[in-house]
């Protein structure tokens, strides 16, 4: 009957170590992620200004953010909360995230594959392909990185024009009481790329 109880005792403890933190489920954490991209490619900024295409191109799978991330600077009383960001980083920053058709944002967006973003890259096969015409980036997303509360994120929002034109920027965002998300200025994380 001991045998039992201990064995019993160890699985609840071990399926607690597996439940999401502070209420956190994968479902809410979807939503906060969809939420964040949502915000970033509303009025999104290209190297060379405003987007203002008609439509936006996003590639399908994140990638690690392109800047360093050591430039980020939170206030001294946020260091513990933003090293739990760091530390979910760097577990999860060779993951790749597929993107699912969640963004609420004004523009029609269309998801390229890694093959379609090569292809939007060359010149002669991006003329001839209709989906590419008009539009002067396409976008690169990185996953959504939280503190244990999940309220606190870091990622990274990536735009390309073909060649060496293109705009990273990393964004931190701060889960606010009434649910949403707002934009924190915690360091100016932007490499910078232009054609000349």
């Amino acid at each position: 009957m001991l045998r039992f109880a201990c064995t019993w005792v160890i699985g609840c403890l071990a399926a607690n170590a597996f439940q999401p933190q502070n209420g956190l489920t994968d479902s809410g954490r979807e939503r906060d992620v969809y939420a964040i991209y949502s915000l970033m490619l509303t009025n999104p900024r290209t190297s060379h200004g405003p987007y203002d295409s008609e439509r936006l191109l996003i590639a399908m799978t994140t990638r690690p953010p392109y800047v360093q991330l050591s430039c980020m600077r939170p206030p001294k009383e946020r260091e513990v909360e933003f090293r739990e960001v760091m530390a979910d980083y760097e577990r999860r920053k060779t993951i790749p995230r597929q993107m699912k058709p969640l963004l609420s944002i004004p523009k029609p967006y269309l998801f390229l594959t890694d093959d379609d973003v090569r292809a939007f890259s060359e010149p002669t096969v991006a003329q001839r392909d209709d989906r590419f015409r008009g539009v002067s980036d396409y976008f690169t997303l990185s996953d959504v990185y939280f503190n244990r509360a999940g309220t606190l994120a870091l990622t990274a929002l990536s735009s390309r024009c073909g060649g060496l034109c293109g705009l990273s920027q990393l964004r931190v965002f701060e889960k606010a009481d009434n649910g949403r998300w707002i934009e924190r200025q915690w360091g100016l994380c932007v490499a910078i790329a232009e054609n000349r």
